[in-house]
């Protein structure tokens, strides 16, 4: 029972599973980006300084070109300055240290910058552009590429962030698709295999409700016919006739057919041979009626004979032929044996109660039997009781 526990979780698990990693992977991505626009935004901080710084250098020269303008540029460099302090506390993504030795340098600068602009304000040209070639360009030159390093890293941090961004999303809804594919492939074949199992379980009840018809029919057959001969027995003939007096306008005919000198060969042969002899003789009585007759075994060596319409003409020819043909010689185990059929015929207008008819061809049947036997008599009510009489 565990084992079928794991797997009908498997799947809901990997669903689930899926579900979760969608959902970090675009947390991820979200934070990736968020790092990315951070790392671009320092770029921009950096660049911007370095335009500053630039921008601060080429300040200084304004007091040469007009000598009323020391105060001004002194105000516009303490803009610059504010500025750039600004953007270096803006760098929070940068390393400490990193932040540290930029802020040192950018101080160093501006104290050569500070030392050029004095020089300048009291007209010391010279020495102002010998301070600038010896210190400040030089210096600035140092502080332009650290800045432009920084700026190129933050540039390809935020590049990475980016490319890392996209590829996680892109493999996370690669695996989602693959692993909802999976999981759909393996719903259909569960449905499939649902399917088809439901298909053999009512296909099994179908087969167990036709064996049950077929046991409920065979169970019919037996409790109708006889196990021997496999002719209908008594039960039915009671039903045939019983069915005929329903229907008021149909004649009948019964035939009842006793055999004679059968119990001389049951003694001397054994009861097999008088089975045989009985399985003989119902195929001779099948073969003397027609297809819309019915014989019956009533038991021991006893038949009826339903005759369809009950026309007396055809009665009679019938119980010729069964007389005729049951009179005829037998081979049973291996010995020429001889019986004799005497048969009474029944005769009814319609509307005749069954048991009265089958008293009646009971009645015709005892009187050949009183007789020389193997013939056939017919009884026919009420005008005559015996009307026929025939020998062999």
């Amino acid at each position: 029972m565990r084992q079928v526990g794991k797997v009908k979780w498997r799947w809901p698990r990997v669903l689930a599973l899926a579900i979760v990693l969608l959902g970090g992977v675009t947390f991820a991505n979200v934070y990736l980006h968020g790092r990315s626009q951070a790392h671009e935004a320092t770029r921009s901080h950096l660049s911007e300084l370095n335009m500053l710084l630039h921008e601060e250098s080429s300040l200084q020269w304004k007091t040469v070109a007009d000598r009323n303008t020391p105060v001004t540029v002194a105000r516009e460099l303490g803009a610059i300055r504010s500025r750039e302090r600004a953007l270096i506390d803006a760098l929070g993504d940068l390393d400490p240290k990193t932040v540290e030795g930029l802020e040192a340098s950018v101080n160093a600068y501006h104290a050569v910058l500070d030392t050029e602009l004095g020089m300048l304000g009291v007209g010391k040209i010279k020495e102002a552009r010998a301070l600038e070639k010896r210190q400040t360009e030089p210096q600035f030159g140092r502080l332009n590429t650290q800045l432009r390093s920084l700026e190129q890293q933050e540039a390809d941090a935020a590049e990475l962030a980016n490319t890392i961004a996209d590829l996680s999303l892109a493999v996370a809804m690669a695996l989602a698709l693959v692993s909802i594919g999976v999981l759909l492939y393996r719903f259909e074949r569960e449905h499939r295999l649902t399917t088809k199992a439901n298909e053999e379980m009512l296909e099994q009840q179908q087969i167990a409700l036709d064996t049950l018809a077929e046991h409920e029919a065979l169970i019919r057959h037996q409790a109708s016919h006889d196990p021997l001969t496999g002719l209908p027995n008594r039960r039915l003939l009671t039903e045939l006739l019983e069915g005929g007096a329903a229907a008021d306008s149909a004649d009948r005919a019964l035939l009842l057919v006793d055999l004679d000198n059968f119990k001389p060969v049951n003694d001397q042969l054994g009861h097999a041979a008088g089975d045989d002899l009985l399985v003989g003789v119902s195929s001779r009585l099948l073969a003397a009626v027609r297809g819309e007759d019915t014989v019956v075994r009533l038991g021991g060596d006893e038949f009826a004979i339903v005759i369809s319409g009950g026309d007396a003409g055809v009665a009679v020819r019938v119980a010729e032929r069964i007389v005729a043909t049951v009179g005829e010689p037998f081979e049973i185990a291996g010995t020429e044996v001889r019986v004799g059929a005497s048969v009474g015929v029944a005769i009814s207008g319609g509307g005749r109660d069954g048991n009265q008819l089958l008293r009646d061809a009971d009645m015709a049947m005892y009187q050949v039997k009183q007789g020389d036997k193997g013939g056939f008599a017919v009884y026919r009510e009420p005008t005559v009781r015996l009307i026929e009489q025939a020998v062999r």
